[in-house]
């Protein structure tokens, strides 16, 4: 998996979460313990707001719940949307 993909999948799964440990990443995507924390740092880049907390109930706390923006399209943009993808369906049909 691309690290692009990975970081994608990464939010995904952390966007139900409050808390978080390392572990759990590193299970869940198999990687190594280095490259979690690379991808913790990229994570944070792109804007996941979170602090960490040591100790036995320790981790990773979020912030904030939202960590994916809702897209929110006009009528126009979602005819746009909704007659591009009956073409797609319809070039794909044919047998050229």
């Amino acid at each position: 998996m691309k690290k692009s993909e990975r970081l994608n999948q990464e939010l995904i799964y952390l966007s139900d979460k409050k808390v978080f440990h390392l572990k759990e990443l590193e299970e869940h995507f198999a990687i190594s313990e280095r490259t979690a924390l690379r991808d913790i740092a990229d994570l944070e880049q792109l804007g996941l707001a979170f602090y960490t907390e040591s100790g036995r109930n320790g981790g990773y706390h979020l912030t904030n719940s939202k960590l994916l923006l809702p897209i929110r399209f006009n009528t126009q943009e979602s005819n746009a949307l909704f007659f591009a993808l009956q073409a797609i369906r319809g070039i794909s049909e044919t047998p050229y």
